[in-house]
């Protein structure tokens, strides 16, 4: 997933931040995320209308949230930070703090994405198909097997499913549907973080 254009611009409004306001709003973004903080709001931290802290707090949950579910460094995380344009200061200052609570950042936000579902994994997949049959008029059918393991806080699951072609074509067409989806269904989930926790 690559910054849009329309993100990045957005992100740009924190460049005008003094450095110390900067780092008091990543901060209290991460804290938020990963502590769910909310004992303060950041007006209160930084002493200003509730307005503005909230504009600065939105667009930095919006920054914390998209790099945090990379793993720090990544190809991903790499990729997309260059097209941040804040000051070399700020991206440093960034950088440091994404990578100090990367791990913690990284397990809350995939919690979030995945609202504690399994995830599967291991897939294996084996063609059969009937060569002989008593019942001679009997249709011949090929049947597909899938097996995945599904995965949730290191409980492991082993799912074995029998399928025939149809099924398997309407489960391929819906997935497909699905990835076409993913970026916006992201974005979604992204821009709501702020209510969800």
């Amino acid at each position: 997933m690559i910054l849009s254009d329309k993100f990045v611009q957005e992100i740009q409004s924190l460049e005008p931040l003094d450095q110390g306001t900067f780092e008091k709003v990543v901060n209290f973004s991460i804290s938020f995320i990963v502590k769910h903080d909310t004992q303060t709001t950041l007006a209160e931290v930084l002493e200003i209308d509730e307005s503005d802290a909230d504009r600065m707090f939105r667009l930095t949950l919006k920054l914390v949230s998209f790099f945090g579910k990379f793993r720090f460094g990544d190809r991903e995380f790499k990729s997309n930070i260059e097209f941040l344009k804040l000051s070399q200061a700020k991206k440093t200052f960034f950088l440091q703090v994404m990578e100090s609570n990367s791990q913690q950042l990284h397990k809350r936000l995939s919690f979030v994405e995945s609202d504690g579902m399994p995830y599967f994994k291991n897939l294996e997949w084996r063609y059969d198909i009937q060569i002989a049959s008593r019942a001679y008029e009997q249709e011949i059918k090929p049947r597909i097997f899938l097996k995945f393991d599904l995965e949730n806080d290191q409980k492991q699951d082993h799912i074995i499913i029998e399928s025939d072609y149809a099924n398997l074509k309407n489960m391929r067409e819906e997935i497909s549907y699905l990835v076409a989806q993913l970026e916006s269904s992201k974005q979604q989930k992204i821009k709501k973080l702020g209510q969800l926790l």
